[in-house]
């Protein structure tokens, strides 16, 4: 099992956030936009290959402007493009990590217990208490994790012990990949070994199906090491750029 290439990899993230947002293609470049979800992460553009930055840029620009929003855009840092965009009026807000895991399963806490989660409501709800600290967006949020419940390409793992769930974690499943999304630990259990729990039956999964795991994160998140440190390797990134209009 080797690592994806990054265009897989590229595919894979945009296949799961696709199915929380409206996702329209511009030839490699395309545009997520989301009605009920007014974060820049789900109204952004980006392009899957250094070309199609170039061309995605304006489109995507005018798009975003209409609906009020920040335009954002993701592109590889190696590529010219964000010179292009940064020459153009856009500044670099953040780094996007890629990483990949093709190494054998590491070991969780043995106090947690990880499982499949069979409750939309439930696992919805500790996502929001853990990526937003309240339950605002539970009629927003709960009706997409119903449908992810329902795709064979996603799996949803709860992380519990003496029946309370602390932490949550998506696996969404493209050819090779298994990408890890939405690895989210409620506040009052922090540093408990949640996630590390979490990651470990993610691994046992993706590598029972052959798949390498890929996830991503911002450098801003200040959780790249914690990844690294249980076996993840850098694969790519991408500069998070964003263009303040007047």
């Amino acid at each position: 099992m080797k690592a994806p290439d990054r265009r897989s990899a590229e595919l894979n993230e945009l296949g799961w956030w696709s199915l929380w947002a409206k996702l329209r293609w511009h030839g490699d470049g395309y545009l997520l936009t989301s009605d009920g979800l007014a974060e820049p992460f789900f109204n952004r553009a980006g392009a899957i290959t250094c070309v199609g930055a170039k061309r995605t840029a304006v489109w995507a620009e005018r798009e975003l402007s209409r609906r009020g929003m920040t335009p954002t855009f993701l592109c590889y840092e190696d590529c010219n493009a964000a010179s292009y965009l940064i020459a153009s009026g856009y500044r670099r807000v953040d780094v996007m990590a890629v990483l990949s895991s093709t190494g054998p399963t590491w070991k969780g806490s043995g106090r947690w217990k990880v499982e499949s989660s069979s409750s939309a409501q439930e696992w919805a709800s500790v996502y929001l208490r853990s990526f937003y600290g309240d339950e605002g967006l539970a009629d927003v949020v709960t009706p997409i994790v119903a449908s992810l419940s329902r795709s064979p390409a996603v799996t949803l793992l709860k992380s519990r012990v003496d029946g309370e769930v602390a932490g949550v974690l998506a696996i969404f499943r493209t050819r090779g990949i298994a990408g890890i999304y939405c690895v989210g630990t409620t506040p009052e259990h922090r540093r408990e070994g949640v996630a590390t729990s979490l990651l470990a039956k993610a691994r046992e999964i993706a590598g029972s199906e052959g798949r390498a795991l890929v996830l991503q994160t911002l450098m801003s998140d200040g959780v790249r090491q914690f990844y690294l440190d249980r076996g993840f390797q850098p694969s790519h990134t991408k500069a998070v750029l964003e263009k303040r209009l007047k």
